[in-house]
């Protein structure tokens, strides 16, 4: 009973350590053919024991039935045999979920003109993103995941890496040149009523917000973080302004026209 305990216990052990992609790995080795899978025991039996592997033979149908459950030590032990017999798509695959899951989350801001090419921004995000997604943080953050993926190959590691990035660099760029034209649209075509147009895309864990301002052209630009904190407060300025405007015309019971004339002079004052 206590044995079971123990086993049930690694086993959890183990799914945490994976947070999750124990099921995926579990998955692709009861996919294995008869061929593949005979191979991998022969393996496993020479590392450990020929007891160890016998009964993993005998045990395999109930593992893949679900009517009993590998121990820690035999899932730690199993899986530590599939990476070098894993092929490459399918080690892609588990490192864009241990990315997303285990890699820095980051937030980065950008201002675009209504007539600027949206693939500048693109190159500038792409540019951002590679400083984000670098191999040391990989190395301290998913150590043991990643070179239990690679097997302990530098080059394999890296090509996951560079799988990472380009994963990320193509759902920015998709993102981008989805969004980004509708708002430069909008900008351009309704000048009178629209100065700003903002939106904030997720990719993966990054988050970009990208706003487009009349006023910039053809000009992209990547504000600090003052330039953050001022464009900010200026738009709870604004908002408190259009608050006390609307609420000061209730209270006088003006007309429509009139309180949209007033705003209208106001905002000017403000912006130009």
């Amino acid at each position: 009973m206590a044995l079971a305990r123990r086993h049930i216990q690694e086993a959890h052990e183990f799914s945490r350590d994976f947070e999750g992609l124990d099921a995926d790995v579990k998955a692709y080795f009861f996919s294995l053919d008869r061929e593949q899978l005979d191979q991998l025991l022969k393996e496993y039996g020479k590392r450990y024991s020929p007891q160890a592997e016998s009964y993993a033979r005998q045990t395999l149908p109930k593992w893949r039935a679900g009517s009993a459950r590998m121990s820690g030590t035999v899932i730690r032990r199993l899986f530590d045999l599939l990476p070098p017999v894993m092929p490459l798509p399918m080690k892609f695959q588990l490192a864009e979920r241990i990315w997303l899951h285990f890699g820095p989350a980051s937030r980065h801001e950008y201002v675009i003109g209504p007539h600027a090419d949206v693939e500048d921004l693109v190159e500038m995000v792409h540019a951002r993103l590679d400083q984000v997604v670098v191999p040391y943080e990989m190395e301290e953050t998913v150590p043991h995941r990643i070179h239990w993926l690679s097997s302990g190959d530098v080059k394999v590691k890296e090509k996951l890496l560079n799988h990472s990035r380009q994963v990320q660099k193509a759902l920015a760029k998709e993102k981008l040149s989805l969004e980004v034209p509708v708002l430069q649209r909008q900008v351009r075509e309704h000048p009178d009523i629209t100065l700003l147009a903002r939106t904030e895309l997720k990719i993966n864990k990054h988050t970009v917000v990208v706003s487009v301002d009349r006023s910039l052209g053809r000009k992209v630009i990547e504000p600090g973080p003052e330039q953050i904190i001022s464009r900010e407060s200026q738009h709870t300025w604004l908002r408190l302004l259009v608050g006390t405007v609307v609420v000061s015309f209730i209270l006088s019971r003006q007309p429509v026209w009139s309180l949209l004339a007033e705003l209208g002079t106001r905002l000017k004052v403000l912006l130009f």
